[in-house]
């Protein structure tokens, strides 16, 4: 479950200040003692104190400040963690100036919920410099949450030069991007098939001929030893191997979302979806046919297909749908079940299931295994936690990798176990 957002601030109307509501009751003061005294003098100045916030209020309602702001936010799609560029343009479209301001920028996805500083003053658009005439709001985010993050609204604290009136504008609309999982590369995962795909080349030399690839025109980015040397000299030109026979096996990723214990943030589960992510992008890369699986999935039974993304196609759809997934709201054996036989009506191929470390073993994820060539199991969770589990999935069948959740860096902090004897 994320972190609820709170918005810091909301538009309020132009209102007078403790400090006008302080001179107005001095004044009305320095009125009652000036008549029991007879002080003509005393008397002005009472009305003069009084006066001053209400004139205040009365000019400021007419010069009322007419804003505008242009936002640009680059990227508009990250990764998680990655660095995002804010810039904020506030321009006058009125003929009266704006006093140095305090701003707020709404944000959510981080760990803060807004931006603040202060705005220098904008004159009015009847300036004749055009730089006077607008102010730029710059900064960066870090440490951005997975999911669809909102920057702005912009509100604007305006206060008078006297401290009399104050209101809160807002300006403009929440800009949307998309956060989606950091892919990592899997080598530190230290598991050959996801390095090589070499379990379905001998699969493919069971069932076909390992020359029989499709080809493309070679690319600055490819490497050598991708160069197809017969399809070269038929061509003419560099050709590569694209690699596609891998899709006549289908790699698998289970991934395990079962209900979460944590409150808001499970950082098993953030990690887990990670490792997902990046095990489908390095299987894509290889060349498999892959196919996303949930143990808890609330997916609707016709959307399921859209999950397994061929070789030739883009995995941001699979992207987004990790960048929305969230832990199950209730615990179903029976999911467990229903995903067994999916997993065993797809075929052998490669097998890898990410679940958290302190789940507990469920005897048909288990089971699991034997439709996997190879079958690999990614556990996410404390060092100290989920031996239990490591040991179950080793004794049936699975090659785990347990990654420390508590770990700075949990991609620096991983153990791997080979299957029982």
């Amino acid at each position: 479950m994320p972190k609820p957002e709170t918005q810091p601030v909301r538009a309020r109307r132009l209102r007078p200040t403790a400090r006008a509501w302080g001179l107005m009751i001095s004044g009305a003061l320095v009125i009652v003692v000036a008549e029991l005294f007879g002080v003509n003098e005393l008397r002005f100045f009472g009305i003069a104190l009084f006066l001053l916030p209400v004139l205040t209020l009365l000019l400021r309602l007419i010069a009322r400040p007419k804003l505008e702001v242009e936002r640009s936010v680059y990227p508009t799609t990250v990764a998680a963690g990655d660095r995002v560029r804010v810039v904020a343009e506030v321009r006058n479209k009125s003929i009266f100036g704006l006093e140095p301001t305090t701003y707020m920028d709404v944000v959510t996805g981080t760990d803060s919920n807004h931006i603040a500083g202060v705005l220098a003053a904008v004159a009015s658009r009847l300036h004749p410099r055009e730089g006077r005439r607008r102010r730029r709001i710059a900064y960066g985010l870090t440490r951005m949450r997975r999911g669809i993050s909102e920057i702005g609204p912009l509100f604007l604290e305006n206060i008078d030069g006297l401290g009399l009136t104050k209101r809160v504008i807002r300006v403009g609309d929440p800009v949307q991007i998309e956060v989606w999982p950091h892919v990592h590369d899997v080598d530190r995962l230290d598991i050959p098939a996801l390095r090589t795909g070499s379990e379905a080349d001998v699969a493919l030399g069971r069932s076909g001929d390992a020359d029989d690839v499709v080809t493309r025109e070679y690319r600055r980015s490819d490497a050598l030893r991708r160069v197809h040397w017969r399809a070269t000299a038929r061509a003419g030109e560099l050709r590569v191997r694209q690699e596609e026979h891998h899709a006549e096996v289908v790699a698998l990723v289970v991934f395990d979302t079962m209900p979460t214990t944590h409150p808001y943030i499970d950082p098993g589960f953030e990690l887990g979806v990670s490792v997902v992510a990046s095990v489908l992008t390095r299987l894509h890369a290889l060349g498999y046919d892959t196919e996303l699986l949930e143990t808890h999935s609330e997916t609707e039974p016709e959307e399921t297909e859209l999950m397994r993304t061929s070789a030739s196609e883009h995995l941001g759809r699979v992207m987004r749908h990790l960048m929305l997934v969230q832990p199950a709201k209730h615990e179903d054996d029976n999911d467990y079940l229903d995903l067994g036989a999916r997993v065993a009506s797809i075929g052998r191929g490669p097998l890898v299931l990410v679940t958290r470390a302190d789940a507990p073993n469920h005897e048909a994820a288990l089971e699991l295994a034997e439709f996997g060539a190879p079958a690999i199991a990614v556990l996410c969770g404390p060092r100290d936690a989920g031996a239990d589990s490591i040991n179950a999935f080793i004794n049936a069948g699975w090659q785990v990798v347990h990654m420390d959740t508590t770990a700075r860096n949990p991609w620096d902090a991983i153990r791997r176990f080979g299957v029982a004897e």
